[in-house]
């Protein structure tokens, strides 16, 4: 992948860049809610630790995952679930739209763009639940529909995503990347017969996309 190095700001701390992402967050507030997707996994963990002690207005935003386990919120494999616990507002907890909801569909179709998405990667290139090889990648990639049922990826537990379509409709997204492994992955050249899932976000969005690495 050929990456252009004016998306690609280095910071030599985790509070930088979490105060650089609180600013950018901070920075969707309109007239109206803000739509932000949230990532789960360790790496935007502290990044919630901060919102959890920020004086923010919860019923200004709206928060979508890009992917969960379909497991009980109670369950220590539930994103919706680990997030909550970290941020531990009831507000916060209003504010979000479950992807396990029975309505979840009809709920994302009224969201015309997400202002903001965090986003990581796996270290074998996935993003979100859209993993190398699975069974239905095709349809994660190139399906209209907002959400992908997964059988696949690592814990092995079903679990649904939002398709590439669905991220699409956001404004900003920025990639949150820890650790020269998957810098690395991000940067290498690949040929078409060896794309990875995180290579398609690119080849669809790159405009959009900012890499925030530490």
């Amino acid at each position: 992948m050929n990456l252009d190095n004016k998306n690609i700001y280095k910071f030599n701390s985790n509070e930088e860049l979490n105060s650089t992402l609180l600013k950018l967050f901070k920075g969707t507030k309109n007239n109206r809610v803000s739509n932000i997707i949230f990532s789960g996994g360790s790496t935007p963990t502290d990044f919630y630790k901060l919102l959890s002690i920020e004086p923010i207005n919860w019923p200004d935003y709206q928060i979508v995952l890009s992917d969960e386990r379909n497991v009980k919120l109670s369950n220590p494999m539930s994103t919706e679930g680990a997030i909550k616990s970290i941020i531990n507002n009831q507000s916060f907890n209003n504010s979000f739209i479950s992807l396990l909801d029975e309505d979840v569909e009809t709920k994302l179709s009224l969201i015309d763009a997400y202002d903001l998405s965090i986003l990581g990667v796996g270290e074998d290139g996935h993003f979100a639940s859209i993993f190398p090889n699975m069974s239905n990648l095709s349809s994660a990639l190139n399906d209209n529909s907002a959400l992908i049922n997964i059988n696949d990826g690592f814990p092995d537990v079903p679990r649904v995503t939002l398709s590439l379509n669905e991220i699409n409709k956001s404004q900003q997204i920025i990639l949150l990347i820890k650790g020269e492994n998957k810098f690395n992955l991000l940067t290498k050249n690949r040929s078409e017969k060896d794309l990875l899932p995180i290579d398609y976000l690119f080849l669809k969005m790159s405009e959009k996309i900012k890499v925030f690495y530490l």
